[in-house]
């Protein structure tokens, strides 16, 4: 059997008495995208926090082909929720910091490598503006570009468009469909149920920091036996402006027209934009 290029064995993370993560096993193959859900609170977040080695764990591993990674070496990316752009430069030098200051590339060997990403998300005509002077779809593209420079062999999405409305969070996500067209290793929490759906090719669904539900995404969503998560996607409906009310099982045919036919280019995806 191949070994997992993302390998996270036993995690556990712990502050004080709350136990934020409980003994998390999760494989990822090369070239998967795998969309983590779950209700707010869930441990989310921290999963990729901790895989990223932002927080530090209090028990197991996490290997990345086959070595424990750390921050700042290259092989882990991560997108969050904010921007985390500096106001002060233009998107083009946001995008070359990092290159200059950890690869130590040159000044011009960084302003080709930047305006090559900020192409790749559609802003290179935005390469001379500052964070101020762009929407936030295009600031978190231009975040999206910075992270990609660094050329990682894994990328975390941290809910990357909780804080958009619905017709930036569209662009946004298409950046992240192409790159998962690409092959791009990726994991990526969200509350937006179709857009799991249809780039996603496994769903994970944490509760109270455990992995109750692992399997090919429709497999989850469409016959899906713990009820937890049963509830959690009849809950996903009432987010849902365009749907009628939920039954309280996934065999709601509503709930399955979104599964089959997950929103597109034409239909924002609608959310209520909790944290994780």
């Amino acid at each position: 059997m191949t070994a997992p290029f993302l390998l996270a064995e036993k995690l556990e993370r712990r502050v004080g008495d709350t136990q934020i993560l409980d003994r998390i096993d999760l494989a990822v193959q090369k070239g998967e995208v795998v969309g983590l859900i779950g209700p707010s609170g869930s441990g989310k977040s921290s999963l990729l926090r901790c895989i990223a080695g932002l927080d530090p764990i209090t028990g197991g591993r996490v290997l990345v082909e086959g070595r424990t990674p750390t921050p700042g070496d290259g092989t882990i990316g991560m997108v969050f929720q904010q921007f985390n752009l500096w106001p002060h430069l233009t998107a083009q030098e946001n995008v070359t910091l990092a290159l200059r200051l950890v690869r130590k590339q040159s000044r011009s060997e960084a302003a080709e490598r930047a305006r090559t990403m900020l192409d790749r998300v559609d802003l290179l005509k935005f390469a001379d503006r500052r964070p101020a002077q762009l929407s936030g779809g295009q600031q978190q593209r231009v975040a999206i570009a910075r992270t990609l420079a660094m050329e990682p062999r894994l990328v975390l999405f941290d809910e990357p468009t909780a804080s958009l409305d619905p017709e930036l969070t569209t662009e946004v996500l298409d950046v992240i469909r192409g790159l998962a067209d690409t092959g791009m290793t990726m994991l990526v929490v969200s509350h937006e149920m179709g857009f799991v759906a249809s780039v996603a090719t496994r769903a994970v669904f944490l509760d109270h920091g455990r992995i109750l539900v692992d399997g090919p995404t429709k497999q989850v969503f469409r016959d899906a036996q713990e009820p937890r998560l049963r509830r959690f996607l009849a809950t996903y409906l009432q987010r849902v402006a365009w749907a009628p009310e939920p039954e309280p099982a996934t065999d709601n045919p509503a709930l399955l027209e979104i599964i089959e036919n997950p929103p597109g280019e034409g239909m924002p995806l609608t959310s209520t934009k909790p944290g994780a």
